[in-house]
């Protein structure tokens, strides 16, 4: 999805007031829209928050989060139940409301009052940084794991990352169980992941590299936010097969990482011969570069080396 597309679907959801707020900015320039009941709506951009005029009722909260979902969203209760919906494009909306809790785990959510949509991001060249280090001397994808806060742009470097890779000649396979890194739209991925991807949309990330692994032959794998232990079996399992796997997690820092039972089976296994720190304070810059043995092998200053 283009960002005049992007702009296009928005002022289809959004209050008109909002949407010519977010029409005037350059292209890529918004990152978030925040919507809360009887606060103004707030637009988070890279050169700073802009505060729109209009202050949301709840009941327009709600109105924006069903157009947003495409009149979808108490159908999309199991999504909910993550903390957010993807919408079309992949952009992801989070959400806020009463809950409603059965057994001591949240069945929906009702009354919304609040909303955050994360604009994805299609950036060329976020990967630029970490490029040079992924193949190794044979030629092949090394396994690469990316850390960084909500809003950093993990998910942003990874799609750049498959896209580079697969339009450099290697055969790139991803698994998108939330539909964020290709957004897929009837078969069709709406975000550029590379002519030379095969894209698994929607399936559990230890299911789908499986699934990828013994039918279409890739050179790596790209997956976004690893989770527990049958992640971690699963990427271990592509690893001693020969095949390098991309993926990130939430995090501050590279130090701690260890103290997750998950990645410390990867770490004793010497699975990732890279680590990428996003930068906290930017969305889509990378702060650091570490080896196998989480040494650190490159700094940038602003994304740049």
């Amino acid at each position: 999805m283009t960002w005049q597309e992007t702009v296009n679907f928005l002022s289809l959801c959004l209050p008109r007031s909002v949407a010519k707020t977010i029409a005037a900015l350059p292209a890529g320039e918004a990152r978030e829209i925040r919507v809360r009941a009887n606060r103004p709506v707030r637009i988070v951009a890279a050169s700073g928050d802009k505060i729109c005029s209009l202050v949301a009722t709840q009941e327009q909260v709600n109105a924006i989060a069903e157009s947003l979902s495409e009149h979808a969203l108490y159908a999309r209760a199991d999504e909910q139940r993550h903390g957010y919906v993807t919408l079309r494009g992949g952009h992801r909306m989070g959400l806020c409301g009463r809950v409603i809790a059965q057994g001591g785990n949240i069945r929906a959510l009702r009354e919304i009052s609040s909303l955050c949509v994360r604009i994805a991001g299609q950036w060329p060249g976020t990967a630029d940084p970490v490029m040079p280090y992924l193949l190794d001397e044979a030629g092949r994808v090394r396994s690469m794991l990316v850390v960084g806060l909500p809003g950093t742009g993990k998910t942003t470097l990874l799609r750049d990352v498959c896209r580079q890779l697969s339009d450099g000649g290697l055969r790139m396979a991803m698994v998108d169980e939330r539909s964020e890194l290709a957004a897929m739209s009837r078969g069709v991925p709406q975000l550029d992941v590379g002519e030379n991807t095969d894209v698994l949309d929607g399936a559990a990330k230890d299911v789908g590299l499986r699934w990828l692994l013994r039918g279409m032959g890739p050179h790596a794998m790209v997956t976004d936010e690893m989770g527990g232990m049958a992640d971690a079996q699963a990427v271990l399992e592509a690893a001693q097969n020969g095949v390098g796997v991309i993926t990130s997690v939430h995090g501050g820092d590279i130090e701690t990482l260890a103290h997750r039972s998950a990645l410390y089976h990867l770490m004793q296994h010497q699975v990732f011969s890279l680590y990428v720190l996003m930068d906290p304070n930017s969305t889509g810059k990378v702060m650091g570069v570490y080896d196998g043995q989480r040494q650190l092998i490159l700094h940038t200053y602003g994304g740049n080396a």
